[in-house]
């Protein structure tokens, strides 16, 4: 049987783990490893294993019924010409070269795209390059010692041997978090204000955190901070394929946060909103509630290469290609270009004729992808910024069936992916005072609702109630809840 073989990258974070995808005559699909990968030496995650899953092809749609790729534009086209209050979200889970594409229309419609992530938003521009730039990540290999505000088992997998190498070469590991880590020397459970004094970093010193849309900003600050003081460098850590290459071309403007877009729509700001590969249903805590936002909206138009669950809600979609069969490239957590070995191009023709109805210029895939390397974050450059000012974190006091919610972010919830960790993780103090039975559950309510769930015993502080899954009562990094058994 004939098939089709396509090099590509995972679109489960921003790693840049490279594999290869072939797609039979009926197509089926199937991931093969790509050992030459630099960023995973064929290496995949438990996400990555299961890629066939996350590629359900899009479908074009005017009013709920199908339609072709050119009549979807054109609707597009006649709902945004002239319109108001219109908001455009990308967080970068396709390509460069549709990204800056969907920059083009935003900027015939002289209105900006958000990435979704709050953070970029608040921190002052000069140091946007240290949160979206990256460094390499052989370099982590080298670092004398490493701070961990991540957990990479769960959330960043092909981190792990990065720094298992990193040990093998002399590194310590320190961990700052929510429980032990295996492969800590060290693991501390400090606030910011010790972060300084506790944690022994200088300049051959390397941090990891993340960012991600539901990132409190000040967490970013506390680190940028933590980097000037003690002149560590920081490798922010990102959670689509494209993350780096958006916030790049976005040339640092919008980036509106994800929350802030759904209360412009509840609040009636947002009239229309336009997606490119973002579905808020998915991105949300509370996919009934975004659902619920969503249907506010006079207009809302998604362009995607995927069939998610806002696809039936929006008045127009427009499908492309799946992401592995684009033409284009994305940019890695390093800042490196990696290229697509697809060569279709619908989506770019299609934002091409959407931009030119709305009296911007005609583009094409090649002129994109020149602009695209002219990008590129070729080495790392230490940013200049000063001692950022920074909020009191805002948790809750521990007891009286009160604790502090924090769901630890990964691929699976990202694409609200079924997974294993359908629980959340208590000590075993907590488990006595609330006297929760076993195999029984936990009630969790926060001012978003009520949830039950099931719960496991860990060695986690006391108060903390930890997720590896999306929870529809979260509303932030770190959210307030009452405990009882369920």
């Amino acid at each position: 049987m004939k098939e089709m073989i396509y090099q590509t990258v995972c679109p489960g974070c921003n790693m840049g783990c490279g594999l290869y995808i072939r797609e039979d005559e009926e197509g089926m699909l199937a991931v093969d490893f790509m050992k030459s990968s630099p960023a995973n030496l064929g290496k995949l995650c438990r996400f990555g294993m299961q890629l066939p899953h996350h590629y359900s092809k899009a479908t074009s749609m005017v009013g709920g019924v199908e339609a072709s790729i050119e009549d979807a534009v054109q609707a597009a086209s006649i709902k945004l010409k002239g319109a108001k209050n219109v908001a455009m979200l990308a967080v970068g889970a396709t390509t460069s070269e549709e990204h800056l594409a969907f920059c083009r229309i935003a900027d015939a419609m002289s209105i900006v795209v958000n990435t979704g992530i709050r953070a970029y938003g608040e921190i002052p521009s000069e140091c946007h390059p240290a949160v979206g730039m990256g460094l390499p990540l052989e370099d982590i290999e080298q670092a004398k010692r490493i701070a961990l505000f991540v957990d990479p088992y769960t959330q960043y997998p092909l981190l792990v041997r990065r720094l298992r190498a990193a040990k093998r070469n002399g590194a310590t590991i320190v961990a700052v978090g929510w429980q032990d880590m295996n492969l800590a020397d060290e693991n501390k459970y400090i606030g910011p204000d010790q972060y300084e004094s506790e944690l022994g970093l200088d300049s051959d010193s390397i941090i990891i955190t993340d960012v991600h849309p539901h990132t409190d900003p000040e967490q970013v600050k506390q680190v940028l901070n933590l980097a000037l003081m003690t002149g560590a460098r920081s490798l922010f850590m990102k959670p689509f394929v494209d993350s780096t290459g958006a916030q790049l071309l976005s040339k640092g403007k919008g980036h509106k946060g994800l929350r802030e877009l759904m209360d412009g729509i509840n609040e009636g700001s947002i009239k229309t909103l336009v997606t490119l590969n973002s579905d808020p249903l998915e991105l949300m805590p509370n996919s009934d509630e975004a659902a619920g936002t969503l249907e506010k909206l006079d207009t809302l138009i998604v362009i995607t290469s995927r069939e998610g669950a806002v696809n039936k809600l929006a008045h127009i979609v427009i499908g492309t290609e799946p992401l592995y069969a684009k033409a284009g490239s994305f940019m890695n957590v390093e800042g490196q270009v990696l290229n697509n070995s697809g060569t279709g191009t619908s989506g770019i023709d299609a934002m091409s004729t959407l931009a030119q109805n709305l009296g911007g210029a005609a583009f094409d895939f090649q002129a994109l992808h020149n602009k695209v390397l002219e990008s590129i974050v070729q080495e790392y450059t230490r940013p200049k910024y000063r001692e950022l000012v920074c909020k009191l974190m805002e948790t809750a006091e521990v007891g009286d069936g009160r604790g502090n919610l924090v769901c630890v972010s990964n691929p699976f919830m990202w694409f609200d992916q079924p997974d294993d960790n359908d629980f959340v993780m208590v000590n075993m103090n907590m488990v006595k005072k609330l006297g929760l039975r076993k195999g029984g559950m936990i009630t969790l309510t926060s001012d978003a609702g009520t949830v039950n769930v099931r719960y496991t015993v860990r060695d986690v502080p006391d108060g903390l109630i930890l997720s590896m899954k999306k929870l529809p009562v979260a509303t932030g990094s770190t959210t307030e809840v009452a405990m009882e058994a369920a």
